[in-house]
């Protein structure tokens, strides 16, 4: 699973981007050629992304059928200051955490609290049990359909 903990961090606006030239690529699933512009290679670059798999059109279709059409909220870390987009507007914006610092500050409130620790650790542990047999159970599906 991808976290933000894990993500490249976008490259200081310091740091002089490389010349880049209009490219055609292919969406991975249908071959249709796509172009990618130099303006959008510069911001994939200064946000450290990987180049798109998808066309455009494909992209935002893929969006729209993750989020299932859901407005999008943009909000950032009280913590750390990265910039996001979640699905639920928060009711505090001062209060949003990114996914890493909600992670220190969850690990810092268990370590003060053994008792809701012990709790907290038999419910992952029974979350996981779920999560293999739910997975074995759609491999026997997924035979019996075949």
């Amino acid at each position: 699973m991808e976290t933000l903990a894990n993500k490249p961090s976008p490259r200081p606006a310091s740091e002089k981007a490389p010349a880049f030239e209009d490219l055609t690529l292919y969406d991975v699933e249908t071959g249709e050629a796509f172009t990618f512009t130099a303006g959008e290679q510069e911001f994939y670059w200064r946000q450290g992304f990987a180049p798109p798999k998808y066309a455009p059109h494909r992209r935002a279709q893929k969006k729209l059928e993750r989020t299932g059409g859901k407005p999008e909220f943009k909000v950032r870390c009280r913590d750390c200051g990265r910039k996001g987009l979640v699905l639920l507007e928060a009711p505090d914006p001062r209060v949003v955490f990114c996914e890493e610092c909600f992670e220190a500050r969850w690990r810092k409130h268990l370590e003060e609290h053994p008792d809701q620790r012990a709790k907290y650790e038999a419910d992952l542990a029974e979350y996981e049990e779920l999560k293999v047999k739910a997975k074995e159970q759609k491999q026997r599906f997924k035979q019996v359909q075949e």
